[in-house]
């Protein structure tokens, strides 16, 4: 690597660490344009170069140190902290700053630090934020534009509210004003987008309302149910400890230790892999139609196997 591109890299990764120190959750987007960069650049900084780090992305596509870690965990001493702070371009005549940027240049770009972290990323299927369908999207949102879309199965108008992701993968959450209901459109599938240049008026506040009671892709208005289950008392711990959705709540208490847990959700999805991974130490109570559901999948599992 040429001495002057060193630098570049360098000074980047050390403001990159120094925002996430200081909470400021940046966007690829944002660092690109500010060092000057691809996009790509940046989502290959995360990738490759500060992947060690436990560093997260959010549904909004913003970066953030996981709770509990500071820069002091990459064991910098006071000379290579002199260099953190300072441009180090202004430095290349001082005796020993060459042997200095290597060692913090190793410890940024290796593993050869102990790390006392182990965070295992998501995978999020590829998006490129510069793309004309994003920034088009982009500006539709921020203008409240009313769109008219081709998907699969139809041509319909929405309003379209945010870009989010579930489970990896990248949804327009939306209203489709055929049937005025909220939804999620999957981001690969929208074709054919324009705008009929009418707008709609639906609070902001309203939408985050929505998403943050959100818990799948399959999220549909109007479908709202509840789901109580039995939690035996060798898991207990586990859902006292920790909300799986965030309509949880424990209803009641037995005194054998075990709890039941009732949740809020608008299709089975968003609750079914919760239920399956907990088995056998849960049990469906409410309603019938999803114990049924669950336990007829059990049955045919079961089947399936006994026959090999």
């Amino acid at each position: 690597m040429a001495k002057k591109e060193y630098d570049k890299t360098l000074t980047r990764l050390i403001h990159i660490l120094t925002k996430l120190s200081e909470n400021e959750r940046p966007t690829t987007k944002e660092l690109a344009d500010e060092f000057d960069v691809g996009v790509r650049t940046i989502q290959n900084d995360f990738k490759k170069t500060l992947s060690y780090y436990p560093i997260e992305r959010d549904k909004e596509n913003r970066y953030s140190f996981q709770n509990g870690f500071s820069l002091n965990r990459a064991f910098l001493d006071s000379d290579e902290m002199i260099v953190l702070n300072l441009a180090l371009s202004q430095f290349d005549d001082i005796n020993n700053m060459d042997s200095i940027k290597d060692r913090i240049y190793k410890k940024i770009v290796t593993k050869s630090f102990f790390n006392p972290y182990y965070i295992k990323q998501e995978n999020l299927e590829d998006i490129d934020t510069e793309s004309p369908l994003i920034e088009e999207l982009k500006a539709n949102i921020e203008q409240n534009e009313i769109l008219r879309v081709k998907l699969p199965t139809k041509t319909t108008e929405i309003e379209p509210y945010k870009i989010v992701n579930f489970d990896g993968f990248w949804y327009l959450f939306a209203k489709d004003l055929s049937d005025e209901k909220t939804k999620t459109f999957k981001l690969s599938e929208l074709k054919d987008i324009k705008k009929i240049y009418k707008k709609h008026t639906t609070p902001i506040k309203k939408v985050e309302s929505i998403l943050d009671k959100t818990n799948s892709a399959f999220y549909e208005e109007g479908n709202s149910f509840e789901v109580v289950i039995k939690v035996y008392s060798e898991a207990a711990i586990y859902f006292k400890n920790r909300d799986f959705l965030q309509s949880q709540k424990i209803i009641k208490e037995y005194e054998d230790g075990s709890l039941e847990v009732s949740f809020e959700v608008s299709h089975d999805e968003d609750i079914d892999n919760i239920i399956k991974s907990w088995l056998p130490h849960v049990e469906i109570l409410e309603p019938k139609r999803f114990r049924d559901k669950l336990t007829n999948e059990l049955e045919e599992y079961l089947k399936k196997v006994k026959a090999k």
